[in-house]
């Protein structure tokens, strides 16, 4: 299910995969560590308003029922119980798309539609949670960490599973159904990465930065005098000319642009020699006017630093 569902003040299956991915230096395409703290801090003071899944969680949350009754029925194990509650736990909470009780045991092979992480067949028995992901990705052999395999490590450690399910619809015509069996060492990490993430927002304590967007969450307080920055006058300086090389590059592709674009007069296609030259246009449509909502008083650090030089 896609949406807010646990306590923002703690991780979550979701959030958990944010901190994991780039602990082990693989970016994450939606957040960073100090992106997921700063919504725990801020949630200390009350609930985080609801965000806007857009249409792909709306139709995302609408399949979901669909994949997860076939994903049981093609696996020929009982029908799960869907959207079960939030598990709460110490130091983080799941909300599981499905979780499937089987009795007796079920082996499953691998097959063209089954794929089972690091072997070619499992028994599943006992509780079994269900991951349901849809995505514009084509299948793949690996699913890519933040799509599901570490949400799910964090469910099994929830529901005591051996085992978990995640069952993907690809472009909107494939299905992929993966288990995963339980990991340890992962698990371990999980627990390791929830207790020291609940502290630092007890303590706001910032992660280290992992890019520039990163670094500019945290506030910043406002110094009379400047901080050292000893060793750095090289990586300064190495800045400096970085820069100055950059909008010597920028005035010169805007130089050969305005060249191209005043050749091509009103057309929208150019050929010159082996290439062909594209000047698209961008129709908008007619709004009517619109109110800005108020907003309160703010400070945010910029992405940008700004070098006086002495030298």
């Amino acid at each position: 299910m896609v949406g807010k569902l646990s306590d923002d003040t703690k991780m979550s299956g979701s959030r958990i995969p944010v901190l994991y991915c780039w602990r082990h230096g693989i970016p994450h395409p939606w957040s960073t560590p100090n992106d997921e703290l700063r919504k725990s801090i801020e949630a200390q003071s009350g609930p985080l308003p609801d965000y806007d899944i857009g249409e792909p969680g709306i139709v995302g949350n609408l399949l979901e029922p669909v994949l997860i009754r076939d994903c049981c029925a093609h696996l020929h194990i009982p029908q799960a119980e869907l959207s079960p509650p939030v598990i709460k736990l110490d130091d983080f909470e799941v909300s599981c798309d499905g979780i499937v009780e089987i009795d007796e045991p079920v082996r499953v092979q691998d097959n063209g539609i089954v794929r089972i992480h690091g072997s070619d067949e499992i028994k599943l028995q006992g509780r079994i949670p269900i991951e349901c992901k849809v995505t514009t990705a084509p299948p793949s052999d690996d699913i890519p960490l933040y799509r599901g395999p570490i949400q799910l490590q964090a469910q099994m450690m929830a529901t005591g599973a051996s085992a978990g399910i995640i069952v993907t619809l690809h472009r909107g015509i494939e299905r992929r159904i993966t288990i995963i069996p339980a990991d340890p060492d992962i698990q371990a990490e999980i627990t390791e990465i929830c207790a020291d993430f609940r502290r630092r927002v007890a303590a706001e304590d910032w992660f280290a930065p992992v890019n520039i967007d990163d670094a500019a969450i945290p506030p910043a307080e406002k110094s009379e005098t400047p901080v050292e920055l000893n060793g750095l006058d090289n990586d300064v300086y190495h800045l400096e000319l970085l820069r100055d090389h950059r909008r010597q590059l920028e005035d010169e592709i805007a130089e050969l642009e305005l060249k191209v674009m005043t050749a091509m007069g009103d057309a929208t296609l150019g050929q010159a020699g082996p290439y062909q030259i594209e000047w698209p246009v961008r129709h908008y449509k007619a709004q009517p006017e619109r109110v800005v909502a108020a907003k309160e008083a703010r400070t945010i650090r910029l992405k940008t630093l700004k070098i006086k030089s002495s030298l």
